[in-house]
């Protein structure tokens, strides 16, 4: 009887501890838009895809100011020369970031938005604590398919 029991104990704690190593843990990601001296979109669905190094793991998100959206009800984002920020929690990343892109619903962005940079950070036990500006530092241009900056390789 002893024997089964100890079986039995060794079997479970085996079992709960690969159930914890298979839960991934959540890290709290922070985006800081900083907008130049044109508007941005504000009405619009706008995606973003965060890639880390390898391409494992993607923070991929279709509406970014509704499900990360830092500040408050009837904010208006993306006005001239503003900093917006976005937040939210996630599984962690493997690695390090090191390609952004942002795409609007149909692919419309605004041409003629300035975005200098965009700083995105995560926090938390199961991951990379990191830190990355993307320098834009221009115009965008091209509405399609993403404003995009960063490499990686």
């Amino acid at each position: 009887m002893a024997k089964l029991v100890t079986s039995f104990l060794i079997f479970f704690l085996v079992f709960i501890a690969t159930s914890i190593t298979l839960i991934k843990a959540q890290c709290k990601y922070e985006m800081i838009v900083n907008t130049g001296i044109t508007k941005g979109p504000s009405n619009i669905k706008l995606g973003v895809i965060i890639e880390p190094i390898g391409g494992e793991g993607n923070i991929n998100t279709t509406n970014l100011i509704k499900n990360w959206g830092a500040m408050g009800r009837g904010y208006t984002y993306f006005l001239p020369n503003s900093s917006d920020r976005f937040r939210t929690k996630l599984p962690c990343m493997v690695d390090n970031f090191c390609w952004i892109g942002i795409k609007g619903k149909k692919g419309e962005l605004n041409p003629h938005w300035h975005i200098n940079n965009i700083t995105v950070s995560t926090k938390g036990s199961g991951g990379i604590d990191s830190l990355k500006t993307f320098p834009f530092l221009e115009e965008i241009e091209t509405v399609y398919p993403y404003a995009s900056q960063g490499e990686c390789p």
